[in-house]
């Protein structure tokens, strides 16, 4: 398989998937279970937000408001803007490292010749 290929060797990462739909109930289920899962509240938000990408931050931080009892403090609008924190945060701290590792792989595929991609 190359990497233009869609997995389907695994059914049930197929929701994680950006051209996945489905029901509120399936994925206020999942949002529950990750938001219980995970102890850190960055860390659930993160993973909340990378894995409903089709859902407004609004829904998002209603629902994460449900299922964190560290958010009752805060409201809708102010769990929106972590979640958008965290989109622009992540995304910029992204392109940096990929920007600086890009120029790492151009010298360092100099000094170690036998590496391959």
């Amino acid at each position: 398989m190359n990497s233009t290929e869609p997995c389907t060797d695994s059914v049930d990462v197929d929701w994680v998937l950006q051209s996945a739909r489905s029901t509120p109930a399936q994925a206020l289920a999942r949002i529950g279970a990750l938001c219980q899962g995970i102890p850190d509240l960055f860390a659930a938000m993160f993973a909340v937000l990378a894995t409903h990408q089709g859902v407004s931050k609004e829904i998002l931080a209603l629902a994460i408001k449900q299922f964190r009892p560290d958010t009752t403090d805060l409201s809708r609008d102010d769990v929106a803007g972590l979640l958008t924190s965290i989109s622009n945060g992540g995304k910029q701290g992204f392109d940096a490292v990929l920007r600086s590792r890009r120029r790492g792989s151009e010298r360092g595929a100099a000094s170690m010749p036998w590496l391959k991609d």
